[in-house]
């Protein structure tokens, strides 16, 4: 599948908020995307379509300052998953980073979200810390990861 990346714009934000929904227990608001996807300062809303059919497969949210950045989201659309979308996802924000400078990128995941732990692990993310009952509904421990670039 050949993805093409652009940055989110307003029109795409009810169907990134549509796999928000299906993807995390906690979603982000419409608003809230729109501050990502508003902000060319300091954050990025970047959706991933595939090239063909210009179906929405992904997206990732970041936010960076200086020579660093955090993933805030990073979602692949529930059919599109364990077809290595995800690691595509992290090679273009790797990629986006390295133009930009940047030089380490943080994220947090949920403890329990096992299929992102492991991606990040096998990505050459490091467990930096751990907040323990960071997230609610379900509770559960948020892991920091940090990787280096």
């Amino acid at each position: 599948m050949t993805l093409v990346f652009e940055r989110a714009k307003k029109e795409d934000l009810e169907e990134i908020h549509e796999i928000e929904i299906a993807s995390f227990p906690d979603p982000w608001s419409v608003d809230s995307l729109w501050v990502f996807a508003s902000d060319a300062s300091v954050r990025t809303l970047v959706c991933a379509r595939e090239e063909e059919t210009g179906e929405l497969v992904g997206y990732y949210a970041l936010q960076y300052v200086l020579d660093e950045a955090e993933i805030a989201i990073i979602a692949v659309k529930r059919k599109y998953r364990r077809q290595g979308l995800g690691r595509r996802l992290l090679d273009e924000i790797r990629k986006w980073a390295q133009k930009q400078g940047i030089k380490k990128i943080h994220l947090e995941v949920r403890s329990e979200n096992e299929a992102a732990v492991h991606l990040y692990r096998t990505y050459g993310f490091q467990e930096v810390g751990r907040r323990r009952n960071y997230y609610e509904a379900p509770r559960d421990d948020a892991i920091l990861f940090l990787l280096s670039i």
